[in-house]
């Protein structure tokens, strides 16, 4: 790509820089690739990324930007399971991530969201799912909540936790939802907080329906 001067035509049309770039190479350092992002490189990246929705030269210029990243999140999952091809799902992922990224809510530490976005979409939600799937949940006993807790990054769980807190999630979920993960079960949470075990059912069910709801939307 750097090599083929259609590209270069093509980087300059969009008029992102104040001044026209020479190489590819060039732009690609002011994105902030392979070198100290800053304020300005990450407004850049976002206008970038804002052409990338539709544009997928755009598109491929933000994969680049981030692919020492991406490498990064290849070798700690290709470590944690050897049997997979981290570097071939990570990058269907990323792309996807690049695509539907959302300048307008989250303007600022471009790189590091979509990186983060693409590692979740790639193997974390694929591990919450097989957990879903392998494990049968008894409502009565289990505790979804502790489960996924307990077979995902602790830090996944603040960050569902986080976002629905900033999409409405009620403080009182929030409550329910430390409750269980602090006690373990229904039955514990009732005995500490003098509730009937089915009252904390129904508002363990409740949470985890609001969570559910806020976050996929």
């Amino acid at each position: 790509m750097c090599r083929r001067p259609e590209v270069i035509a093509k980087v300059r049309s969009w008029k992102l820089t104040d001044q026209p770039v020479a190489t590819l190479g060039e732009f690609l350092a002011l994105v902030g690739h392979r070198v100290e992002p800053s304020r300005q490189s990450d407004e850049l990246l976002g206008r970038l990324v804002g052409l990338a929705r539709s544009d997928p030269m755009a598109a491929r210029i933000v994969l680049q930007r981030i692919l020492p990243g991406l490498l990064a999140i290849v070798k700690a999952e290709q470590e944690r399971n050897p049997r997979i091809n981290a570097f071939d799902i990570l990058i269907g992922e990323a792309w996807i991530s690049i695509a539907r990224y959302r300048i307008d809510i989250r303007p600022t530490d471009i790189a590091a969201r979509i990186l983060h976005d693409a590692r979740h979409r790639a193997f974390t939600n694929g591990r919450r799912r097989r957990v879903i799937e392998e494990v049968s949940c008894d409502a009565e006993t289990l505790n979804e909540i502790v489960v996924l807790a307990t077979t995902v990054p602790f830090d996944d769980l603040i960050g569902v936790l986080g976002e629905a807190k900033r999409r409405g999630l009620e403080p009182a979920a929030v409550d329910t939802v430390c409750a269980l993960l602090k006690h373990g079960t229904a039955v514990k949470v009732a005995a500490a907080q003098q509730l009937t075990t089915r009252t904390v059912r129904y508002r363990r069910d409740h949470a985890v329906g609001r969570i559910r709801r806020l976050v996929a939307a």
